[in-house]
């Protein structure tokens, strides 16, 4: 492929579940795009707003509509990637809206400049009623990346990213899991020799305001699936595996909430990041149980640890 001046064909497969607010906005920024040549395949996954209306204004070259409870991550982004004919394939969830206009090509840019570079991942900048804590979170993992440590700055986030299909068809998502199948499959291919890329020029707009339900729910999800890559065994201790690493990072958080320009909302610390240490704590617990039984269930098919949504 040529890197210049011409078109970069690439393939975006956007996941949707009722964000009929934000996807005009996500759409118009997905037109925008420069020095790409789009193909739109779209994973409708059963929204109850206007959504598919809004896809069908817009047009699409792809679209699978899935009933209620067929959605799983990992397999609809395998799905995508096997049905695509461009060797770059781009994820934008439907929220995701690309404030940069050459996001993609930038990416695009980034994998190819490499052959065993696999797979490159915007910068997310978070919206304008973003709470203080979620500030924070997002500071740290895009604006101070390298405070992750490695491997997990390593990590891709696929809420807008671009992958080489190749190297994803020959190794796919694992579709045993629901939550951070992106961090997995990253792990993996860097295991193999691979390398990934975070774009700081890419950028897209994208944050939640999470409920303290929804915030225990994904993180014990997340927490599940990465104990797949867990090197050792995860303490279980109360004290030592879930409260002391819980008080040493409310008081991480401070500083944090000043470099954000939200010092003021200190108190809000203990509270929010309670469920998430704790849901963190004994997701991991649990993953670790699960990946590394002793048995399988013959014949059954047997998905990581979840917490159920809420009907």
């Amino acid at each position: 492929m040529d890197m210049g001046a011409s078109n970069i064909p690439v393939t975006v497969v956007m996941r949707s579940y009722n964000d009929a607010a934000l996807l005009p906005r996500t759409l118009a920024a997905l037109d925008a795009q420069q020095g790409v040549e789009v193909t739109l395949f779209v994973y409708e996954s059963a929204s109850s707003d206007a959504s598919k209306e809004i896809f069908e204004e817009h047009g699409y070259d792809y679209i699978r509509h899935l009933a209620p409870g067929e959605y799983r991550s990992s397999k609809v982004l395998n799905d995508g990637a096997g049905r695509s004919r461009d060797e770059l394939v781009a994820y934008v969830n439907s929220d995701a809206i690309m404030t940069e206009r050459m996001t993609l090509r930038r990416m695009a840019d980034a994998i190819l400049a490499d052959d065993r570079t696999c797979g490159a991942f915007a910068r997310q900048t978070v919206r304008a009623d973003a709470g203080p804590m979620t500030r924070v979170d997002y500071h740290v993992a895009f604006e101070n990346r390298q405070e992750l440590g490695e491997p997990a700055a390593s990590w891709m986030s696929l809420v807008c990213s671009m992958l080489r299909r190749s190297a994803l068809v020959a190794n796919p998502f694992d579709e045993t899991l629901t939550f951070a199948e992106d961090a997995v499959w990253s792990q993996g291919m860097i295991d193999r020799g691979w390398r990934t890329v975070y774009v700081r020029g890419a950028v897209a707009e994208h944050s939640h305001n999470y409920t303290w339900e929804e915030r225990y729910r994904r993180t014990y999800g997340d927490a599940a699936a990465l104990a797949r890559i867990l090197r050792h065994a995860p303490d279980r201790s109360y004290l030592s595996g879930f409260l002391i690493p819980y008080l040493k990072r409310c008081l991480r958080d401070l500083p944090r909430l000043a470099e954000v320009g939200r010092l003021a909302a200190f108190y809000q610390i203990p509270l929010y990041r309670w469920p998430l240490m704790l849901a963190n704590f004994r997701g991991t617990r649990d993953g670790w149980d699960f990946f590394n039984r002793e048995t399988e269930e013959e014949g059954k098919e047997l998905l990581q640890p979840v917490i159920a949504r809420p009907e």
